[in-house]
């Protein structure tokens, strides 16, 4: 269904696109119209055209047969697997022919990669579209400075991102019903070798979020003191995401992104809020998000000791040798968890910090009396 809307979002401005870059190339760059074919200022402001025209080329390539295997290795997700799953059964009933169902479950390789690569040029076209019919158009009203205008950009990417995923988590988690059970899906059954398609569609759409990340700081023109901050950003995600994904550990990943994810959801959507003017939503806003972050870290804390100490400690998992069960691996990543969100918390404590000061420094609104001079004759 997503690549569906992909795919005709892409046919959909290909022809606008490649109409405006036919003019512009027609127009001699003597006249000013435009930067010089080839160069930074092009690629930054065509970016997302050429991606595009990219993307239609891979499309294409599913039609001819000598193509077909290539293309869809980027396309479709790839070490799909028949399970058998059998019917509950009716004590009542008197049927004698029911045989288990088979059902399409998921595992992961090197292939998908390919996927991932794909995926990230997809999401660069939707960030720039988004960026150009909706936040950019909407940032030219408020008249905010270079800084407010950077973070409400950055806000406006990120509240789509995380809705989109904290709504896609949330439906996987209830049908799947991992809370129903007191979260003992998390850990029984280790290791979850199989995936649905929808939770390994999931887990491969947020790779390549994250990795579509990089790209964004150059064509996006982020300033240098902005760089280091959003860096050390993308790549924990990407390490926390890779490493939970060949671990087995894919359930737990989703819970846990989805808590976060609902924390930053909040919180970008008071501060868009707060650049609105609607400071008095915006406040509210902030305040739940004091409490649900506090409220995130420790349930992450909680689920994470749940499961990598007192859930996962069975028979031996191989992965390249290491036994995912020993307690030195296990310890290892509780701890690795465990500074995350201290570093976490420590970055909130930090923004706190600086959001009081700020208020403290803040000149007082000056007031104006108006006065008016009466004429006596």
């Amino acid at each position: 269904f997503i690549l569906a809307h992909v795919i005709a979002s892409i046919v959909f401005n290909e022809k606008e696109s490649m109409a405006l870059a036919a003019s512009r190339l027609r127009r001699p760059h003597s006249r000013g119209d435009g930067p010089p074919v080839f160069s930074h200022d092009f690629m930054i402001q065509n970016h997302a055209d050429i991606i595009s025209c990219v993307c239609v080329v891979i499309f294409l390539g599913l039609i001819p047969q000598a193509t077909n295997q290539i293309a869809s290795k980027f396309i479709f997700l790839q070490y799909n697997k028949s399970v058998e799953v059998e019917e509950e059964i009716d004590p009542t009933s008197s049927r004698v022919d029911i045989q288990p169902d088979a059902m399409t479950m998921y595992e992961y390789g090197g292939g998908d990669l390919y996927n991932v690569v794909f995926y990230s040029l997809i999401w660069i076209i939707l960030h720039a579209l988004i960026h150009e019919y909706i936040w950019e158009k909407t940032v030219r009203r408020l008249h905010l400075s270079k800084t407010k205008t950077s973070k409400y950009l950055d806000s406006g990417s990120m509240v789509v991102f995380y809705l989109m995923s904290v709504i896609w988590g949330m439906d996987h988690i209830i049908k799947e019903g991992y809370f129903f059970d007191y979260c003992k899906s998390l850990w029984e059954g280790y290791p979850h070798t199989l995936m649905t398609l929808s939770h390994k569609f999931f887990m491969l759409v947020q790779m390549s979020f994250w990795f579509h990340c990089y790209p964004e700081l150059y064509l996006m023109k982020i300033k240098k003191d902005e760089v280091y901050s959003k860096l050390v950003l993308y790549t924990t995600s990407i390490l926390i995401i890779v490493a939970a994904y060949v671990t087995y550990l894919q359930r737990l990943a989703l819970i846990l992104l989805v808590c976060h994810y609902s924390v930053e959801f909040v919180f970008h959507s008071s501060r868009l809020l707060h650049y609105h003017g609607r400071d008095d939503i915006a406040k509210t806003g902030f305040q739940v998000w004091w409490v649900l972050f506090i409220t995130a870290r420790v349930l992450s804390v909680v689920l994470s000791v749940l499961t990598l100490w007192f859930g996962v400690n069975e028979d031996p998992v191989l992965l390249g040798g290491i036994d995912l069960k020993n307690p030195i691996v296990r310890i290892g990543g509780l701890i690795f968890i465990l500074l995350l969100q201290v570093w976490l918390l420590v970055t909130f404590l930090n923004y706190q910090r600086g959001r009081s000061v700020e208020t403290i420094s803040a000149p007082p609104p000056i007031k104006k009396s108006r006065s008016k001079n009466k004429k006596t004759d």
